[in-house]
């Protein structure tokens, strides 16, 4: 099972980081010597660090009210959904106790990063919050302590405003590549996704590897190897930013034809 290929230079700066970052996560949880990367991804971690300062700076330049609002609105939202999972531990119904147990623990898992983390990285902890809250594959699946607890609102509501911080900051996406300090990013860009092609192609061969010895010595309900589960989890990931592109790469199809319906149109 390879990792999944794609035009990852399409990506635009923030959804590229965003990307780049869930990636940096799932090495590092995995560990870069059990992925046999680790030489490659001490010099990808510089880059990857030098990425984030690069874009906060970005960012600073042409923030906005309606993005910082958007952001303020989406952390607020995610305190309340993780203080209304807190006070419905103490609830007399073991079973709302338990779900609401694993719904704060998950919550954990993310609060340090809204609390400290750059806007990015913020963005890629709620995407991996909301994944596991629902039913998207790949996460953890507490949809069904969700509907439980009665949550669902909490959870429309994150996924909404997390969407309107994206949405705002896609819009300037234009302004910012016209700045100077983009330069400097297009080449941190370039390495980084040449960094990351060669850590795919050495996972590759060592899933090869890894397959094979799990084949040979398959039992019933055995796991996945660590780094099988590794191109698994970042498959998903891979997924969903191969989405983003198609639906992108389809809405201007349809927009190119209809100028082409209007051009003809105006000639007749």
């Amino acid at each position: 099972m390879p990792v999944l290929r794609f035009n990852i230079y399409k990506l635009r700066n923030e959804e590229w980081f965003r990307f780049h970052t869930e990636f940096f996560d799932l090495a590092t949880l995995c560990g870069p010597e059990a992925l046999n990367i680790h030489l490659h991804f001490l010099s990808y971690c510089i880059l990857y660090k030098e990425a984030d300062g690069l874009l906060e700076l970005l960012h600073k330049s042409f923030i906005t009210t309606d993005t910082v609002q958007a952001d303020q609105q989406r952390c607020r939202i995610f305190q309340g959904l993780r203080n209304t999972a807190k006070s419905l531990q103490k609830v007399l119904d073991p079973a709302k106790q338990n779900a609401a147990g694993k719904v704060y623990t998950m919550m954990n898992k993310y609060y340090n990063v809204l609390r400290k983390g750059t806007q990015a990285a913020k963005t890629a902890a709620i995407d991996n919050l909301l994944q596991d809250l629902t039913k998207d594959e790949g996460g953890m699946d507490l949809s069904e302590e969700v509907l439980l607890l009665q949550l669902g609102e909490w959870v429309t509501d994150l996924t909404v405003t997390n969407n309107a911080y994206k949405q705002s900051l896609m819009q300037r996406t234009g302004e910012a590549a016209r700045r100077p300090e983009t330069g400097r990013l297009q080449q941190v860009r370039a390495k980084m996704d040449i960094y990351y092609t060669h850590m795919v192609h050495i996972v590759n061969a060592f899933a090869l590897i890894e397959e094979e010895n799990v084949e040979e010595n398959a039992q019933p309900d055995m796991p996945d190897g660590k780094i099988i589960h590794f191109i698994k989890s970042l498959n998903f990931c891979v997924s969903r930013y191969k989405t983003l592109l198609k639906g992108r790469q389809t809405r201007s199809r349809k927009k190119g034809k209809e100028e082409e319906m209007n051009e003809l149109a105006e000639d007749l």
